[in-house]
């Protein structure tokens, strides 16, 4: 499918998405359509283990909505757009691959909330702020940040956050588990790469696997939670890399997983 401001990039099983709305990435309605059908399609790439979304932008990875298409929108618009974005952080959550948030620039609001959806969030070191600045604006974050912010970073810390519209540097951001890791601005993307080779390298069933159990069973008690786990594990025993690797094991041999 072709895109006006994403770019899809393979590297054998990883796919990098990368995004250009210049001058700062900000979210639209027409941005965060192609977005929700960027990652759907990317959900839908079997042979693809680990998704990267970076930005093609210098000094931005998403600075935030697009605010005057915002205050023209009516009530009906603006839940529109809300639903959109929802749907499209939701379905980098749900897929069952690794996603990891490659954030080379300023990410507030809306980029913060995408990130925030994803599995892994590095953030290149240097003078990009990350964080939900809404409430200085007099709207409430609408893309999961006042969901998924407590659920990263606790309760209290998210509240204050969230109340003050916070922003803050990759450091502060480390510290306090919004983000995951800082790595130095010149090797960023070496590393970023590096990284995700490592985890692509694995059985990327079985990391799916995980990944959806994890997150289908951690709200629920904790027997329907073990239940989802067995779900998922029985499932993933039917695949070739489950098979291979129980058998490597047993020849003292290194596995040859093939993501499927």
């Amino acid at each position: 499918m072709a895109y006006q401001y994403i770019t899809f990039t393979r590297e054998d099983r990883i796919l990098t998405i990368s995004l250009n709305r210049p001058p700062t990435n900000p979210l639209s309605s027409e941005f965060g359509l192609e977005l929700f059908k960027a990652f759907k399609e990317a959900d839908e790439m079997d042979d693809v283990t680990v998704v990267v979304i970076t930005s093609a932008l210098e000094k931005a990875f998403i600075a935030g909505a697009d605010i005057k298409e915002m205050a023209a929108m009516t009530q009906a618009e603006s839940e529109y757009f809300s639903k959109l974005l929802q749907d499209a952080n939701n379905t980098l959550e749900r897929m069952k691959k690794v996603v990891i948030a490659a954030i080379n620039g300023h990410a507030l609001g809306g980029g913060c909330e995408l990130a925030m959806a994803c599995d892994y969030r590095f953030m290149a070191a240097g003078k990009a702020l990350i964080g939900l600045p809404e409430a200085g604006l007099g709207i409430v974050p609408g893309a999961g940040g006042t969901q998924r912010l407590p659920r990263l970073v606790g309760l209290a810390k998210a509240k204050d956050i969230l109340l003050w519209g916070k922003v803050m540097g990759p450091e502060e951001a480390l510290a306090i588990g919004l983000i995951d890791r800082v790595i130095p601005a010149e090797s960023f993307m070496d590393e970023v790469m590096a990284f995700a080779r490592k985890l692509a390298s694995g059985a990327g069933k079985a990391l799916g696997y995980i990944k959806a159990a994890v997150n289908d069973g951690i709200e629920l008690p904790m027997d329907e939670a073990l239940a989802v786990e067995r779900k998922y594990g029985l499932e993933n025993l039917l695949t070739h890399d489950a098979r291979e690797g129980l058998i490597a094991f047993g020849e003292k041999r290194k596995p040859n997983f093939m993501n499927k």
